[in-house]
């Protein structure tokens, strides 16, 4: 076997894993580096002349050239973030391509499935004890601005996102490890007590559950007491009788924004910049983001913009079904409904790095 594979797919991992274990921090260091260091190893497996995606490759070049396009044509209401957005999204049409090229191979890909699986795991432990022992730190040590904090997840939203990619990885390989990581991703999902999160993942479950159903006859038990155990602090918020409340002010302000400029929006990056012109509340807080990627994506990029995301998503959905293990991705995709998973590279990462290795299979 090529040795080039098996070392592009572990430097990926290690990049997608920084970037996970420092999306708590908003300095752009962390970013400049995963954007360079991704965009450096996108362009050595290039120059070894790797096959590229076809049409669905196409797509992804066509998102960050749609941020450089605004640029060209003066469509930005604000130039430096829209340059650092398109930059960022061009990081990550290149990590599909690592994912693409190095997760050919089946026994690669098994490889890097499963390391995927015990970082999920072990995260899933560290953030779970972390949140309870050390309230408004980051892993004990570094202190945050929010008390909503998970192991090095900045937001329980964040948190279950990452599960839910990682969770049908778990699902497709308990002949393999067991079913104690799967359970425990779990466990850990529910106890985030993010809603969208934990009906995403019990999605999931009932998933493989009938696309697996020959292996999970007997592995029903365990996942049940997992949804007991984690499920206390959910049923509480599920008490809540408005769980829209302040997103749905956020959203109509972000449908005038979408209105006011429908094909070739304000500016990738620029929705904090332009939002408060739309603004219909004022909470005493910076906006930062539309607490939905598809309303946002159609504020900055105009809705040719959502719509190139939109048929990433259905491209990918038949492989991602297919596979089971890459039924995280459309998760995402749905969570980003009502949150923003694709805002962060410690999540979009290995979202983009999932779909890579589903183009194989398109």
């Amino acid at each position: 076997m090529n040795s080039q594979p098996v070392l592009s797919s572990r430097l990926a991992f290690l990049a997608a894993g920084g970037a996970t274990l420092t999306i708590w921090d908003p300095d752009p260091f962390w970013t400049w580096a995963y954007e360079i260091a991704i965009f450096l190893l996108a362009g050595i497996l290039c120059l070894k002349g790797c096959a590229k995606p076809r049409f669905t490759g196409f797509i992804l070049v066509c998102i960050p050239l749609w941020g450089f396009a605004q640029l060209a044509f003066r469509w930005s209401a604000y130039r430096w973030p829209t340059l650092n957005a398109s930059l960022e999204v061009s990081a990550l049409g290149a990590t599909a391509l690592v994912g693409f090229v190095s997760l050919r191979h089946p026994s690669i890909r098994a490889s890097f499935l499963t390391g995927f699986v015990w970082f999920g795991l072990g995260l899933s432990v560290v953030s779970v004890l972390a949140y309870f022992t050390s309230p408004g730190k980051i892993l004990w040590m570094f202190p945050s601005a929010y008390p909503d904090n998970w192991g090095p997840f900045p937001s329980r939203n964040n948190f279950a996102q990452f599960l839910e990619l990682c969770f049908p990885v778990a699902l497709c390989l308990t002949a393999d490890l067991g079913v104690l990581p799967a359970a425990a991703m779990l466990t850990a999902g529910l106890a985030s007590a993010s809603r969208a999160g934990a009906a995403l993942l019990l999605l999931e479950l009932l998933a493989a559950i009938y696309l697996l159903r020959k292996d999970f006859r007997r592995r029903i038990l365990p996942f049940a007491l997992a949804a007991v155990v984690g499920s206390g602090a959910l049923f509480d918020r599920l008490k809540d009788p408005d769980p829209l409340k302040y997103r749905r002010e956020i959203f109509q302000s972000s449908i005038k924004m979408i209105a006011f400029h429908p094909w070739r929006g304000f500016g990738l990056g620029t929705f904090s910049t332009v939002y408060p012109e739309f603004a219909r509340f004022d909470i005493g807080v910076e906006v930062e983001h539309a607490h939905n990627d598809w309303l946002e994506w159609a504020a900055e990029g105009g809705l040719p913009y959502a719509a190139l995301w939109a048929s990433l998503a259905v491209l990918v959905a038949r492989p991602a079904l297919r596979s089971v293990w890459g039924m995280g991705v459309l998760a995402v995709f749905l969570h980003a409904l009502v949150d923003y998973p694709f805002a962060r590279f410690g999540v979009a990462a290995w979202a983009f790095l999932l779909i890579g290795a589903l183009l194989n299979d398109c």
